[in-house]
Formats: structure tokens, C-alpha cells, sequence
């Protein structure tokens, strides 16, 4: 039997999918003229059930501690946003330590991951911008993700010891695109960080 290893936000991933077409199932039922088709339909509806159960249970007993509401709260990007909102996002999180010297992103290259400071100090440099040297707790790494053409902005780097929440693009960008009151709430909060990231920072021509 061929198996598939799946990490915890692909699971969580899935289930919604899953959970979606069940919606669509249970229309087809209750409109399905033809007594067979709609016991096909009512097949397919038990499979997709017991397998959402199967992913509930691995999820519940592979879990692991969930980012703590407070610490969400701090983050620039997220300002604003509800309990409820915050609790949804969590699950997508996982925490990482990085050396000092470390490069996390390079000017150019496709947007692949958001880092979110949390203990440490990082450099951006920009060709555009020049330098800026991020040391706040909160502050984000990789908003590129959002905004067109989605490739960083800038090159960064850790000056220091850091301690990283971390979250895949594709991922938050579906979770802000799904609930249209979160993205109107996040891409205010981005308009604002794109305004004043590198206000009074080291142009290249000054230096």
C-alpha cells in the first residue's frame, strides 16, 4: 500500500479542502433526481467522511503546542485581528533559532517564507533602500509574499542570535485571501510597514 507523509499544516490544509467538497456533496444529494446517483453520491460522501475523521485524529494526537495568542498579537502584520482570526493562523507557525551570519532572503528571489522576529537583530540591505537593521520584536521578514511581482525586496541577513516565528507563503496568502475581513485588515497593516520600513535608513548615495 503506498503511503504519503504529510506535515501538520498540509493535513489541516486538506481537511478544509475535504470539508468543502463534503459541502458540494451534500448539495448534489439533495438535488439529485435519480434514486442510484444519488446513492453514488451518498458513497462518495462516506469516504470523504471517515477520511476527514482518519486526518482529526492524527492531527489530534501528532499536535504539538500551539503559538500562544500573545505572542501572534505582537506581530506588525497582524494588528488588529481578532481572537478568533489569530487562533486560525496559529496552527501554520513553527518557531526556529538561526545563528548569527545567517542569509534568510536574497533581493530578487521568489517569496517563499515570512520571518517574525522575535528575540535577535537582522539586516536588510536594498539596492533601492539601502540598509536597515531590524531589532523589534514583531517585525516581519518577507512581506513581498502579498504584492506583485511577490519576490523580496530586500537581502536579509541575522546580525545576532535570532529566534524566528516562521510561516510558508502560499500558506499565510491562502489564509489572508480566504476571509476577506482579515485581508482588509492585513493589507492596511502592510501598506503601513511598506511606508515607513526604510524611512531614515542607509541609502547607498549617503554612505
Amino acid at each position: 500500500m503506498a503511503q504519503i507523509e504529510l506535515a501538520q499544516v498540509e493535513m489541516v490544509l486538506l481537511q478544509e479542502i475535504l470539508q468543502s467538497y463534503l459541502s458540494g456533496l451534500n448539495m448534489e444529494i439533495a438535488y439529485a433526481d435519480r434514486k442510484d446517483f444519488r446513492g453514488f453520491i451518498k458513497e462518495r460522501r462516506k469516504f470523504i467522511e471517515d477520511f476527514i475523521q482518519r486526518l482529526e485524529k492524527e492531527l489530534a494526537s501528532g499536535k504539538r503546542e500551539m503559538i500562544s495568542m500573545d505572542r501572534l498579537r505582537e506581530v506588525e502584520i497582524f494588528q488588529g485581528l481578532a481572537e478568533g482570526e489569530l487562533q486560525g493562523i496559529a496552527p501554520f507557525f513553527h518557531e526556529e533559532n538561526v545563528a548569527a551570519g545567517v542569509s534568510l532572503c536574497e533581493e530578487g528571489a521568489r517569496a517563499q517564507q515570512i520571518y517574525i522576529l522575535e528575540q535577535g537583530s537582522v539586516s536588510l540591505s536594498s539596492k533601492k533602500f539601502g540598509r536597515l537593521e531590524i531589532n523589534t520584536p514583531g517585525k516581519i521578514v518577507g512581506w513581498p509574499f502579498l504584492v506583485p511581482p511577490y519576490r523580496y525586496t530586500a537581502s536579509a541577513a541575522t546580525t545576532s542570535l535570532c529566534k524566528f516565528l516562521v510561516i510558508k507563503s502560499p500558506d499565510l496568502y491562502y489564509l489572508i485571501h480566504k476571509e476577506p475581513k482579515i485581508e482588509v485588515k492585513v493589507m492596511d497593516n502592510l501598506a503601513q510597514i511598506m511606508a515607513n520600513r526604510f524611512k531614515g535608513a542607509e541609502h547607498p548615495a549617503n554612505r
